[in-house]
């Protein structure tokens, strides 16, 4: 197994976000924050791969991912007007076969109409060449396609934060704040009564079915639960697994960061564990 070398941490920004719901229908819901296929299909685009080509290069048995969501959400529902683009009569109206649907869509919006969503990305791989590529365009914010959050017309643009390469391993049994969501298998106990919290603040857990995984053809072959604070509030748990408390500096005023990261590919069975913090 190859240990851990660094960590390149970044963000995702944007206006609006949809991650839709694998399981919705009629309606397109949304996830408040990318699930790993998600990410990894951001991670395939920055990096220039083509559809359905990445899914063993950025799966769980060779790279960590993990994200955290850096500003307070609201969501609303929007009927959107699809159109089903086969040629491009379909596209300039000349077709009179042009398909309209109308579905209504849940869109994730900054809590604040002068805010941005701002998603934090954790990535290490093991290929060196793949990491350092990632590092390079993100830092030159030069991704080969366009990054979109979640859906294509939500456009998104990168903003690099650091390399993160001190730590402390979190041992499984550990009190952690964390700021990315953690598997529900991985949890002992949520500490609700644990302080942190502003005066009449409350902490809005969310348990998700999120998709974790594809196999070539773009099947999906892994969906696991995950808990996570819909608002961006680290989350005081403990784990059966272990976490790293990742120390990296961002630039900003404040100078430096200390986040508790929580890489689903520790989990028991996750396919992962490539890369360890030895």
């Amino acid at each position: 197994m190859a240990a851990l070398r660094q960590v390149a941490v970044f963000d995702l920004v944007g206006r609006a976000a949809h991650f839709r719901k694998f399981y919705t229908n009629s309606s397109s819901l949304s996830f408040s924050l990318p699930p790993r296929t998600t990410v990894s299909g951001i991670i395939a685009a920055i990096l220039g791969r083509k559809r359905d080509s990445y899914y063993d290069l950025l799966g769980p048995g060779r790279s960590l991912m993990s994200v955290s969501l850096r500003s307070p959400v609201r969501a609303v529902i929007q009927t959107v007007n699809n159109l089903l683009v086969k040629s491009p009569s379909d596209l300039n109206g000349s077709s009179k076969l042009s398909m309209h649907t109308q579905v209504p869509t849940e869109i994730v919006l900054p809590l604040h109409e002068e805010d941005l969503l701002v998603y934090r990305v954790y990535f290490a791989h093991e290929s060196a060449e793949v990491f350092d590529e990632l590092a390079d365009r993100v830092r030159r914010n030069a991704p080969a396609y366009p990054i979109s959050l979640g859906s294509a017309p939500m456009l998104g643009e990168l903003r690099w934060v650091a390399f993160a390469d001190e730590w402390r391993v979190m041992d499984s049994g550990e009190w952690i704040a964390a700021v990315t969501p953690c598997l529900v298998d991985a949890v002992s106990i949520v500490g609700f009564d644990r302080d942190g919290l502003a005066d009449g603040e409350r902490l809005q857990v969310v348990k998700d079915l999120m998709p974790y995984s594809f196999e070539p053809g773009r099947r999906n072959v892994w969906n696991r639960a995950y808990l996570y604070e819909r608002q961006g509030r680290p989350l005081p748990v403990r784990l059966k697994t272990p976490a790293l408390r990742l120390s990296y500096q961002t630039g900003a005023e404040s100078g430096s960061a200390v986040d508790d990261v929580v890489f689903a590919e520790w989990g028991e069975g996750s396919g992962g564990g490539v890369l360890l913090p030895l």
